[in-house]
């Protein structure tokens, strides 16, 4: 009987826990009104507590119409219902990506969104073995590692759980037609502009025909030996994650030094457990972004490496720091003509206040960050505040003159910064850079007298 192997299924890959809240995604079509089912016809048995979540594409003029009958369908059976919706199409237009992807990044982000909300252990989802064979067809025709060649996992995260994977189209049919069923047929699984419509109506059909009638099967058997053994990479990866990842600027970053260290192969997956950490789309991560931050890793490249999802990959001294894309800050400068509080024309960059203070009522410098202090006598009022330009060049004392570049290169300031830093400058000199350096024949010295303090005062978001 059906319903006694997916139990024994269920069981045996310890799919789910007594007392699990279970968001059971549910489409409208065949897959996922049977999955409904079948977790009813089992929820007393493993303690389930049930939700249902449907997401409207937008994709198809009457998606609504599915809408409503998932409505329905939860108002007979007494769960309650999650429904979201986003404009698929438009998403994918924005965004650069294929129908398909659009979707499947929406939903997942309502998956998680809700999981999180809601404290669900579970998110059911109706995939079965039909769509693990189309998935590792697909990849293979786009190109894909020992990774892709897994298929769909059955569990991920222990979050999101497949209790089909292992029943055929065929069976799920006979399922729902045994227990009398209804659902709705999405037209768009008939349109071969898409690949997966083409992998499932035109290449398994003629591979079983022409090569073997259980073609389906065979995949499904390398599939799952391929998913144990990523298994074990899977943990050596995450082992080697939790020792090369750090926190630079509030951000994540890996250890250049200990990265390197590692196999490619182990490397690769470092990447995916970071971005899967930052809240990356893993989605849309292709081997040309690991192969730009592979160079980024060794020097060929300089970075940074922009990431689907408005991320970037930027190396700084000792790491690799991913982040939110840093928005470029334009060149400009600021004359300040009298002390005065001013406002820095970036205005993620904050404000400065300018004083004059008698040296003896100066506080000590340890009790003030983010401040410059010059000599009065010789900093003499117009000052400007910029950031750097090309041919920046500091004073250095006993040497002269110094490329502003080479400076921030010896004191490791990584380039993504670089365009933030703060500059003093007087009749094109740099008297100062915040946090860096001051002039020394600018410096306040025991025979100083009054000081110039600026301040940098950060404004809150």
């Amino acid at each position: 009987m059906l319903i006694r192997r997916i139990k024994r299924f269920i069981e045996e890959n310890s799919l789910f826990q007594s007392g699990d809240r279970v968001l059971v995604a549910v489409s409208a079509g065949l897959d996922s009104v049977v999955l409904l089912n079948i977790l009813l016809e089992l929820r007393e048995y493993f303690n389930l507590k049930l939700f249902v979540s449907h997401y409207d594409h937008k994709i198809r003029k009457n998606s609504v119409e599915d809408a409503l009958f998932v409505y329905r369908l939860c108002k007979e059976k007494g769960l309650p219902l999650f429904i979201a919706s986003a404009s698929v199409p438009r998403y994918a237009k924005r965004e650069g990506l294929s129908l398909e992807m659009a979707g499947r990044e929406l939903r997942y982000r309502a998956w998680y969104h809700l999981a999180k909300t809601y404290d669900f252990q579970k998110i059911a989802l109706a995939h079965h073995l039909d769509d693990l064979t189309e998935e590792i067809f697909m990849r293979i025709i786009r190109g894909t590692g020992r990774r892709g060649l897994a298929g769909i996992p059955l569990k991920r995260e222990d979050l999101l759980v497949r209790p089909l994977l292992f029943l055929t189209k065929e069976e799920i049919r006979n399922y729902a037609q045994e227990k009398g069923l209804s659902w709705r047929d999405d037209p768009t699984n008939e349109d071969l502009r898409f690949l997966r419509n083409k992998v499932r109506h035109i290449l398994i059909p003629f591979l079983a025909k022409e090569f073997n009638p259980n073609i389906k099967e065979a995949v499904s058997k390398t599939a799952v030996i391929i998913a144990e053994e990523e298994e074990l990479i899977e943990n050596l990866a995450r082992e080697a994650f939790s020792n090369v990842k750090a926190v630079v600027d509030d951000c994540l970053a890996l250890k250049l030094t200990e990265i390197k260290k590692l196999p490619s192969v182990i490397r690769r997956r470092v990447y995916f457990l970071a971005f899967q950490e930052v809240g990356l789309p893993l989605f849309r991560i292709t081997s040309r972004h690991l192969l730009q931050i592979e160079g980024l890793l060794t020097g060929k490249a300089r970075g940074p490496i922009c990431l689907p999802g408005n991320f970037c990959v930027y190396r700084g001294p000792g790491y690799l720091r991913i982040s939110q894309k840093i928005s470029p800050i334009q060149p400009f400068e600021l004359s300040i003509p009298s002390p005065g509080l001013y406002e820095l024309p970036d205005k993620s960059l904050g404000r400065v206040l300018v004083e004059i203070i008698c040296r003896k009522n100066l506080p000590q410098p340890s009790f003030l960050p983010g401040t410059v202090l010059l000599d009065a006598s010789k900093a003499s009022f117009p000052i400007v505040i910029r950031n750097r330009r090309p041919g920046d060049r500091v004073f250095i004392a006993g040497l002269g003159h110094k490329k502003l570049k080479k400076f921030l290169w010896e004191k490791k300031v990584p380039t993504y910064k670089r365009d933030s830093l703060l500059i003093v400058d007087k009749d094109g000199e740099i008297l100062a850079i915040f946090g860096l350096y001051v002039h020394p024949l600018f410096k306040i010295t025991d025979a100083t007298q009054d000081v110039l303090l600026i301040r940098l005062e950060r404004t809150k978001a």
